[in-house]
């Protein structure tokens, strides 16, 4: 016989009773706004801590590409050996210099002064490889050192080397510098201006427009700078009487002025067969006044 069954939902008469547990566990709509108001401010602090640490991270890029530019802008405009830097004093253009002065034997006196002795230098070999330089010629009385000249010395010597020709032209000496040293030394302070190609605009005067640069400061190279860079690559050398030295059968003579006291000076005293006394760095220098 057949038994009735008694339909009963799936969750029994209670449901209604759950129903409204359930409605009371919903959040209300105050509660809603709160906590959305909280998971906003959680991103507001998350984007303003990523914003401080990019801040922070660019700052210290800035620096350090700040710091690398300053490097470069110092080393970028300094000389490739002596490491000069390229408009850092401001010099006078004086239309008329001490070595103008109308006093001849005042003004021969200071172009003989000129000393163009210590751009003879000697530089260590691997430091000349490095800089790209040409092989030089063996320093005497160190093998690992090889002998260059300064090209702004060389200037100064050949300037010198003219002014010495227009004395003895003045004077009506015999000439001291032979017509082919006087020819090579314009060639070559021709190939100065040219390789400078100094493009420093020369005011031009108002009242008289034939002079230029009266009372302008042309930016130079500091050239005590450079005088104390080959004091750190003596070569003990002199150029003496060139008209004398040329000609010698050794060139090592003019390589003996040694500082005292330098392993240079024992190895140029035992070559040349001399003792402790010998000091030829006290000899006194050539002059056109001997």
């Amino acid at each position: 016989m057949a038994q009735n069954h008694e339909y009963k939902p799936l969750m029994g008469e209670e449901i209604g009773e759950d129903s409204q547990g359930l409605e009371s566990l919903r959040p209300t709509k105050e509660e809603k706004n709160s906590n959305r108001l909280r998971r906003l401010n959680i991103a507001l602090i998350i984007l303003t801590v990523l914003s401080l640490a990019l801040n922070i991270l660019q700052i210290s890029l800035y620096k350090v590409l700040l710091s690398h530019t300053v490097q470069c802008e110092s080393t970028a405009y300094r000389t490739k050996y002596a490491g000069l830097e390229e408009g850092e004093i401001d010099v006078f253009w004086n239309q008329k210099s001490a070595y103008t002065d109308p006093d001849d034997e005042v003004r021969d006196r200071l172009w003989d002064s000129l000393d163009f002795d210590p751009g003879v230098v000697a530089v260590p070999k691997a430091w000349a490889v490095e800089k790209g330089l040409d092989e030089g010629a063996t320093f005497p009385w160190d093998s690992s050192k090889s002998l260059y000249f300064v090209n702004a010395y060389h200037s100064m010597h050949c300037i010198k080397q003219v002014y010495r020709a227009f004395r003895d032209y003045r004077m009506g000496n015999p000439p001291s510098i032979s017509n082919g040293h006087v020819v090579h030394c314009l060639d070559q302070l021709l190939a100065d201006i040219k390789c400078q190609a100094d493009d420093t605009l020369r005011a031009t005067n108002v009242s008289t427009p034939h002079n230029s640069a009266v009372y302008q400061t042309h930016k130079c190279r500091n050239w005590d700078a450079l005088e104390k860079w080959t004091q750190n690559y003596p070569s003990c050398y002199r150029y003496g009487n060139g008209t004398l030295e040329d000609n010698q059968p050794s060139q090592l003579p003019r390589f003996r002025f040694c500082q005292e006291g330098t392993p240079e000076l024992e190895k140029a005293r035992k070559y040349f067969g001399k003792g402790e006394d010998w000091k030829p760095i006290e000899e006194k220098k050539f002059s056109w006044f001997d």
